[in-house]
């Protein structure tokens, strides 16, 4: 994924080491991480996956991205992709400050990073895991055209398994 996509409101941008207060404050948040894959974080934790973000970027040719609003600079949350080790395939993920939530970003960022993904990294596929009462996101899932694939039973409960392909993707564009 280039270290930079541009959407209409937002900027998404490869995490650098200085972005660590805003992944730190974004992951303190329990409303924030109620359905996160992460959690909630403590700092020393916040900066193991800021560590372990930048690492991807090294190795990968995507990962996980800060949000942040091009009129302001404001960091919003994060969206991007990151490798599931346990089905060794690439996976969506994103997260938002509570202020930005009901505005449509997640679902902006998203899209620019799905399509970024099949159109320039040559990805065939892409999953999303959303926790059963995680509406919101279930919404966004819909919007965005990912089904659902199965439903897995975790400790947490059940988690929606979304998928998209590239070739669907691209041919609803």
């Amino acid at each position: 994924m280039a270290s930079q996509l541009e959407t209409s409101r937002l900027s998404l941008r490869a995490y650098t080491p200085l972005d660590i207060d805003h992944l730190a404050a974004l992951y303190a948040d329990p409303d924030v991480t109620a359905f996160t894959k992460l959690g909630r974080l403590t700092r020393a934790q916040a900066e193991a996956t800021l560590a372990g973000y930048l690492a991807d970027w090294r190795d990968k040719p995507f990962g996980m991205c800060a949000a942040v609003l091009k009129a302001s600079g404001e960091f919003t949350g994060e969206c991007g992709l990151f490798w599931l080790e346990r089905s060794d395939e690439p996976a969506l993920r994103y997260a938002f400050h509570k202020r930005f939530w009901g505005r449509g970003l997640a679902g902006e960022a998203a899209s620019a990073v799905i399509d970024h993904a099949f159109r320039l990294l040559g990805l065939e596929r892409l999953v999303s895991y959303v926790e059963a009462p995680n509406e919101a996101s279930h919404r966004v899932m819909g919007k965005l055209g990912l089904k659902a694939e199965r439903i897995a039973q975790t400790p947490k409960g059940a988690l929606h398994v979304y998928v998209v392909t590239a070739e669907r993707w691209l041919d609803r564009r």
